[in-house]
């Protein structure tokens, strides 16, 4: 069984979906999230692990509602206990600095393979932060004629 967590975009709210910005990490293992990005997410953020080895940063609301979406996992079905677990052990909430640099973790710079060069992107549901190894590997052998499946259906759901 699957744990599907659905986000959806607020009414009115600005979407700069698509944008990505190259960023480093410095010796303390901070980085900046763009200002653009920031007003987006408003006051407290939460990063956490994403598929594709890469984080996700959610804001406040769309968190409770990751958060929420937990409280489903069966007690007694062990992948999902497993992966709500894993989710939330690496959840951390973002604290910005005077200069606006946020701390990376060093679990989630680990599971994210982040040493330092980085890519942050708004992805079609949250901010997403990759390092630039993952976001090359990802996109190294992509097909796009067999991904159009996959959107057609979008349209079609």
């Amino acid at each position: 069984m699957c744990v599907r967590i659905s986000i959806s975009q607020k009414r009115g709210e600005s979407t700069l979906a698509g944008k990505n910005y190259s960023h480093q990490l410095d010796a303390k293992n901070r980085m900046r999230i763009p200002a653009k990005l920031r007003e987006e997410l408003g006051e407290g953020y939460y990063i956490t692990v994403g598929t594709g080895n890469c984080l996700y940063v959610y804001d406040a609301e769309q968190m409770a509602k990751v958060k929420d979406s937990l409280k489903n996992v069966s007690a007694y079905r062990d992948k999902q206990l497993k992966a709500a677990r894993f989710i939330l052990y690496n959840t951390w909430a973002a604290e910005e600095d005077k200069q606006g640099r946020i701390l990376l973790p060093e679990n989630l710079r680990k599971y994210a393979n982040i040493t330092k060069n980085v890519i942050v992107f708004k992805g079609p549901t949250c901010v997403e932060i990759w390092s630039e190894e993952n976001w090359n590997e990802y996109f190294n052998d992509v097909d796009f004629g067999d991904l159009a499946d996959a959107l057609e259906s979008l349209q079609n759901g």
